[in-house]
């Protein structure tokens, strides 16, 4: 009987089977097809295997918001490829060839000038939607096919660059042409929003009118927004949302002149709301002539004390070559962030006139330590030169944390730089690039 354990082992070489890129699963070749560039991802569709993939990830983000001749062109594939149409789950873009003054008709495609809408009808899984180029769709009476297309989405995200109030365009003439249409821009706003139950982010970018923010605040109701958690507006449209949306967890404000009566109605109206709040940006612009934003900011940020991000754009809309420099403003809101003891990261942007004047943007380690000595809370800063600051603890000395640049923030584009060129040469009306 042989013993236990007096068998040689013998250990043979398993052979290792190639791994191929296909082997992948589909969730990490997405992934991976997602951080290449479009033109990237076109040549690997010459594969029939990545082909499917390819298109999903081409398709189901897309950004043309500046680009009425690349929108058309995809507006085309839709009614051509319907099923292309049916990977779009986020989609900006741009409208500006209805407006047969402004964008030659000769470049829209036939089967658009047919039926120019029926190409949104095949985005039947749109997620997020955001047009520009058009302004007038929601009260227009021309534009009714459309706005009705638009209220039959079932979205999550809805931004509008720009909505023209017919209130406030004046004719040449006496009259004005709130005589030609006599509306309710409010109304027809909160009927766009219970079109929309699923709504959780809503943008408008500009200002309205008294008359309309008036009617919103008079009218919109909790049901109007029951999802709704995310707002861009301006500060006297987000008044008519702050006491309804019980929801509500960030909080984008558009440039506005404060003062005593604004701050006063926005304390009022957003005090169900204000501990819910949790990250808060807003643009203020500091002028020779206006200066109460910057003697009052500590109680602008008080509005929502528990606010954890925190982001201000400062535009300097001032002509004085001799402007403060990006520092002055970074160092003033250091001084009066005391109040948002839950914060944890911090972004101020610096816009001026003037970028090109030297050290216009630049900030020192010691702003930036402000920011923690004032928020103990505090991971994050992100300054004007759009560098990145995180925090460590100081072992040598008593100072508690030092900053530490992690580096620069890389702006990731979205879509194209420029649109396709114009085969007319046309440049009556140039298109941003």
């Amino acid at each position: 009987m042989p013993k236990l354990g007096s068998e040689k082992t013998i250990h043979k070489s398993v052979p290792i089977k190639p791994r191929n890129l296909l082997d992948l699963p589909n969730e990490l070749l997405l992934r991976v097809i997602s951080m290449l560039s479009a033109s990237s991802i076109r040549n690997l569709m010459i594969s029939r295997s990545l082909r499917l993939l390819c298109e999903q990830c081409l398709y189901q983000g897309i950004s043309l918001p500046y680009h009425p001749r690349r929108s058309i062109r995809l507006l085309e594939t839709f009614l051509l490829r319907p099923d292309l149409a049916l990977l779009v789950r986020h989609l900006e873009i741009n409208f500006r060839w209805l407006h047969p003054g402004l964008f030659p008709q000769s470049l829209v495609p036939s089967i658009l000038r047919s039926d120019s809408l029926a190409a949104l009808s095949t985005l039947e899984n749109l997620q997020s939607f955001s047009l520009s180029g058009v302004d007038d769709w929601i009260w227009e009476l021309a534009r009714a096919p459309f706005c009705e297309a638009i209220f039959k989405m079932k979205l999550v995200r809805l931004d509008i660059p720009i909505l023209r109030d017919p209130h406030t365009c004046y004719t040449c003439g006496d009259g004005d042409l709130e005589a030609d249409w006599d509306g309710d821009l409010g109304d027809k706003v909160r009927k766009l929003l219970q079109a929309q139950p699923l709504l959780e982010e809503f943008s408008v970018e500009n200002s309205v009118t008294y008359k309309t923010a008036a009617s919103l605040q008079a009218n919109l109701k909790v049901s109007d927004v029951p999802s709704l958690k995310s707002l861009h507006a301006s500060p006297d449209v987000v008044m008519a949302f702050l006491p309804v949306a019980p929801r509500l967890e960030s909080l984008n404000l558009m440039i506005d002149h404060w003062n005593d009566q604004l701050l006063s109605q926005m304390e009022t109206r957003s005090a169900a709301i204000k501990q819910s709040v949790r990250r808060f940006a807003f643009r203020v612009w500091y002028s020779d002539y206006d200066h109460w934003i910057w003697n009052n900011l500590t109680n602008v940020f008080a509005l929502f004390p528990n606010t954890e991000e925190l982001s201000v754009v400062v535009n300097s809309c001032t002509s004085d070559r001799n402007v403060k420099p990006a520092k002055y403003y970074f160092e003033k809101i250091a001084q009066n962030i005391c109040v948002l003891q839950s914060l944890r990261v911090v972004e101020v942007q610096y816009e001026t006139m003037y970028p090109k004047t030297p050290g216009i943007f630049e900030v020192d380690t010691g702003s930036v330590a402000a920011f923690k000595t004032a928020c103990p809370l505090l991971e994050t800063v992100v300054d004007p030169e759009e560098r990145l600051w995180t925090f460590r603890l100081d072992r040598q000395g008593s100072k508690g944390f030092i900053p530490q640049l992690v580096g620069r923030l890389m702006a990731k584009r979205l879509g194209p730089v420029i649109d396709f060129p114009d085969p007319e040469g046309n440049t009556e009306y140039p298109l941003p690039d």
